[in-house]
């Protein structure tokens, strides 16, 4: 933070702040924990970029200490996704979108994570598949960690709570459970 880069408990001058850039001096170290929680909140956080419009890197699984993956980089339309440990491969690489997709670029091949059949009921399993632009492939990264699908109002979901390498992952009703919980970078 910028008021404590040289001396502990200690501030520099303080700056002016304004819409979330430091104009002048440093920002105090209230201020400086206000923006970044405000980050986080947002759905940004270091590692991951921007592009279109949105956000990029792995989708971490909160509660199961893993990430949103796709089994053996798979360019096979349909394949349920799961969730493994994290690795920094492109098979676990998302981005967020300005179209309010989640999309996987493997193989060669850009994919959407998608609500299998177009479902709307808990248990619905979650896929890649070609992008279409349909509801059933817009997601909405929400304040609250849960990703939720735009058709259908249910939470990105692992079953059964699993923290287990290859746990699928599918639609199911938001609870507040720890395996609802994701964040994006």
């Amino acid at each position: 933070s910028g008021g404590d880069c040289c001396a502990t408990n200690t501030n520099l001058s303080q700056g002016t702040f304004y819409e979330g850039a430091v104009t002048a001096g440093y920002p105090s170290d209230a201020t400086d924990n206000a923006v970044q929680a405000n980050i986080v909140a947002a759905g940004y956080g270091g590692g991951g970029g921007s592009t279109g419009g949105g956000s990029t890197g792995a989708l971490h699984a909160v509660g199961a200490g893993k990430c949103l993956d796709d089994p053996n980089s798979t360019t096979t339309l349909g394949t349920q996704q799961q969730i493994y440990t994290c690795n920094g491969a492109a098979n676990q690489t998302w981005t967020h979108n300005s179209s309010n997709e989640l999309t996987l670029s493997v193989g060669g091949s850009t994919l959407c994570l998608d609500a299998n059949g177009k479902g709307t009921t808990a248990g619905t399993k979650v896929i890649v598949y070609s992008c279409n632009g349909q509801t059933n492939q817009q997601w909405n990264l929400n304040s609250n960690g849960t990703v939720t699908g735009v058709q259908s109002g249910l939470c990105l979901d692992v079953t059964g709570a699993s923290t287990a390498n290859g746990a699928l992952v599918e639609l199911w009703t938001c609870n507040g459970g720890s395996n609802q919980q994701w964040t994006l970078g």
